[in-house]
C-alpha cells in the first residue's frame, strides 16, 4: 500500500505542477508582474484539481514567479 500511496503523491505533484504551469503561462506576457491572486483564482477555477493539488500547485506557481522575477525568494 505505501507504494501506491507514494505512486498517487507523486501523480499528485505533477497533476499540480501542469496546473500551475498552464495557470503561469495564461499571464505571460506580463509574467513578470504577475500577481498570486490571479495565478490562485485560475488554480481554483480548475475543478479537476483535489485539495492537495490545488496546494502543491499554488506553492509551484509561486516558485515559478519567484523564479522569472529573479528574486530566489521560496
Amino acid at each position: 500500500m505505501s507504494d501506491t500511496k507514494s505512486i498517487e503523491e507523486k501523480l499528485d505533484e505533477v497533476l499540480a505542477v501542469c496546473a500551475a504551469i498552464t495557470a503561469f503561462v495564461c499571464q505571460i506576457p506580463d509574467a513578470k508582474s504577475v500577481e498570486m491572486p490571479k495565478i490562485k483564482g485560475a488554480l481554483q477555477a480548475n475543478k479537476s484539481l483535489t485539495e492537495n493539488q490545488l496546494k502543491l500547485a499554488i506553492d509551484a506557481a509561486r516558485e515559478m514567479k519567484h523564479a522569472v522575477q529573479g528574486d530566489g525568494a521560496h
